[in-house]
C-alpha cells in the first residue's frame, strides 16, 4: 500500500514522515524553512531537543498522540505533534511510523517569558517596598499584599489575608479611610496592637484601590510598641531596647530595672509581642497590690473548698498564663512564701493549685520587674538570692528620663497628639519658652509624671500651642531643685497636700498603685 503524502504540501505548519526505524520518509516546503539541510532517508536524530527521550516508541506502544507545547526545533520555539501511523497489511494493522506536525511559536513563547519576568520584576519591586500595600477590590476584599504588610500585620500569610475584608486585617473600613489619593494619620490594627499610621487610598484602574501606609515613628514609645522600636535618642535606651530585640525570641527569664514610670510595663509587653509567644497570652500581676494572703491563690488558683468563700475551682494567672508569658511587676514587694513558688516553678516547670497537691505542668516565661535595689533586698534578707539568680538570667535597666531628656520633645508631641484627641482640643504645638521648662524639670515620676503636665496643659490651653502659663506652677520655680531633696516620705506627704488628701489621685501623680500607696502611709506613719 502506497501513501500519498501530496496533501501535505501546501500547509504552513512543518509536515515530517518519520518510520519505524526512524528515518525520514518526507517533509513538505514548511519544513525546509526550519531544517534546510533535511534530505529523505535521513536519521531523524537531533531534530529536536526532546531527541535524547525520544517519544516514537511511547506514541507506537500506546497508539496515541503526543503534544508538546514547547520544543526548541533549530533555535526556535515550535508546538509540537506526534502522531502514529498504521497502515493494513493482510488484515492487521502493521506500525508504519509517525507523522510529526509543528508550528512556530517562538514569538508566542517569548512573549509569555517576557510577561513572566514582567511578573516578577513587578513583585520583586513590590515586596522591596518599605510601605505596607494592600490591594483591595471596590467591596474591600484583599487581592494581594507584600511583604511589608504581612510583617505589620501579625505576620499574616498571603493565603489568611486573600479574601478577606480589609476591615479584618487593618480595623478600618474603605468608608473610614482618607479620601481618594489623600494621605492622612490613621489608627490601625497591627499585631502589636493599635498604632497610628500614615495612610493613603489610591483607585485602582476601575477594579479597585491600593491601600499604602507606614507606622509613624513617632507612635513608637506612647503607643506601646512597634514591630520596629522604640523611639529613642539615649544611647542607655536604645542599649535596653536592642537587648530585649535580641533576647526576645529565646526562652529566657528576664529582669527589668528600673524606677517608676521609666516604661517597665511597657517594655515587658513589646518583648512579649515580638517574641515566638506574642500569639499567647501575656499576663501580668501587680507583687505589690495584691495583700500576702491573696497573692498565692492570684498567681496558682485554687480548688473548691481550700478555704472559706472557695465555692469552685479557679484558675491562676500562671495557668493562664500557660505558652505565653507570666509579666510579675513588683517583684521586690513579693513575700519570701511566694518567692519560695516562684522559684519552684521555674526549676520544675509546675505548680499545685491551693488545696491541692497534683502538680500541674505550665510553660510560661517570666519577665520581673522592680524600682528596687534587689541585692540590697537580698543583704537585708528580703529576697531569695537563688530566686534573683533565676530571674536574672538576662537584665535590662531603663534610665530615668532626667538621664535622657534628649526624648522630651517627641514625647510631648506624642501626648499632645493623644490628649487633643482625647479632650477634642487643637492643640499643635509646644512655644519655646514652655519647652525650656519641660526640659529644665527633674520629673521624678519620669515618662508617666511629663504625661500628666502634658495632659494638664492641653486642658488649661486656649491656644493652639502650649504657653509657659499653661503648664503646673511648679514647673516656673526650682519645685524640681527642692523635690530632689525630698525623702519618699516627704514626697507623700506633699503630693497629699497638693491633692487636698485624695489619696487615688496622689498614687496616680506619684505613679503608684493605690494600694502600695496605702501601705506606705501606714508604714511611715504619715496622718491623712
Amino acid at each position: 500500500m502506497l501513501l500519498n503524502f501530496n496533501v501535505f504540501e501546501n500547509i504552513s505548519d512543518g509536515v515530517i514522515i518519520i518510520s519505524k526505524d526512524k528515518k525520514v520518509v518526507y517533509f513538505n516546503k514548511s519544513t525546509k524553512n526550519f531544517f534546510p539541510e533535511l534530505s529523505i532517508n535521513k536519521s531523524c536524530s537531533g531534530l529536536y531537543n526532546i531527541c535524547e527521550n525520544c517519544p516514537l516508541e511511547i506514541a507506537k506502544e500506546e497508539n496515541r498522540n503526543i503534544n508538546i507545547y514547547d520544543v526548541k526545533a533549530s533555535n526556535r520555539r515550535v508546538c509540537f505533534s506526534m502522531n502514529p501511523i498504521f497502515i493494513e497489511i493482510f488484515i492487521e494493522d502493521e506500525f508504519y511510523g509517525v507523522i510529526e506536525i509543528f508550528r512556530d511559536v517562538s514569538r508566542v513563547i517569548h512573549y509569555m517569558e517576557d510577561v513572566h519576568r514582567q511578573k516578577e520584576f513587578t513583585e520583586k519591586i513590590f515586596n522591596s517596598i518599605v510601605e505596607g500595600i494592600i490591594v483591595v477590590d471596590k467591596e474591600g476584599k484583599v487581592i494581594n499584599l507584600n511583604e511589608s504588610a504581612k510583617r505589620l500585620l501579625r505576620n499574616l500569610d498571603t493565603k489568611d489575608a486573600i479574601g478577606h475584608n480589609v476591615k479584618e486585617i487593618l480595623g478600618v473600613s474603605l468608608e473610614q479611610m482618607p479620601s481618594i489619593d489623600k494621605r492622612n494619620d490613621i489608627y490601625i490594627q497591627t499585631y502589636c496592637g493599635k498604632l497610628k499610621a500614615s495612610l493613603m487610598l489610591s483607585s485602582f484602574r476601575d477594579e479597585g484601590y491600593i491601600i499604602s501606609f507606614y507606622i509613624l515613628p513617632e507612635q513608637n514609645i506612647f503607643q506601646g510598641f512597634s514591630e520596629n522600636e522604640f523611639y529613642t535618642k539615649n544611647p542607655k535606651l536604645s542599649k535596653a531596647i536592642d537587648i530585649a530585640k535580641y533576647v526576645a525570641e529565646h526562652n529566657v527569664n528576664i529582669l527589668i530595672e528600673g524606677e517608676t514610670g521609666t516604661g517597665k510595663t511597657l517594655l515587658a509587653k513589646y518583648i512579649h509581642f515580638i517574641s515566638p509567644r506574642r500569639n499567647k497570652p501575656l499576663v501580668k500581676i501587680n507583687c505589690a497590690a495584691i495583700p500576702e494572703s491573696l497573692l498565692e491563690s492570684e498567681l496558682f488558683g485554687y480548688v473548691k473548698g481550700a478555704f472559706t468563700g472557695a465555692v469552685k475551682d479557679k484558675i491562676g494567672k500562671v495557668e493562664l498564663a500557660n505558652e505565653g508569658t507570666l509579666f510579675l511587676d513588683e517583684i521586690g514587694d513579693m513575700p519570701l512564701s511566694i518567692q519560695a513558688k516562684i522559684l519552684n516553678l521555674i526549676q520544675e516547670k509546675e505548680i499545685e493549685r491551693l488545696g491541692d497537691n497534683t502538680p500541674i505542668k505550665v510553660d510560661v516565661r517570666i519577665i520581673a520587674a522592680t524600682n528596687k535595689d534587689i541585692k540590697q533586698l537580698i543583704k537585708n534578707k528580703l529576697f531569695r538570692e537563688d530566686l534573683y539568680y533565676r530571674l536574672n538570667v538576662v537584665k535590662i535597666i531603663l534610665p530615668p528620663l532626667r538621664e535622657r531628656k534628649e526624648d522630651i520633645p517627641i514625647l510631648v508631641k506624642g501626648f499632645l497628639e493623644k490628649f487633643s484627641e482625647i479632650h477634642n482640643k487643637n492643640v499643635k504645638s509646644v512655644k519655646p519658652e514652655a519647652m525650656k521648662l519641660l526640659l529644665k524639670y527633674n520629673y521624678p515620676g519620669n515618662v508617666r509624671e511629663l504625661e500628666n503636665i502634658v495632659e494638664h496643659a492641653v486642658i488649661m490651653a486656649k491656644n493652639t500651642y502650649i504657653g509657659t502659663y499653661d503648664l503646673p506652677d511648679f514647673l516656673s520655680s526650682d519645685f524640681d531643685v527642692f523635690l530632689e531633696n525630698l525623702t519618699e516620705k516627704d514626697l507623700i506627704i506633699k503630693t497629699l497636700k497638693q491633692t487636698n488628701g485624695n489619696k487615688a489621685k496622689a498614687a496616680e501623680l506619684l505613679n503608684m498603685h493605690r494600694t502600695t500607696l496605702w501601705r506606705k502611709i501606714k508604714d511611715y506613719g504619715i496622718e491623712t
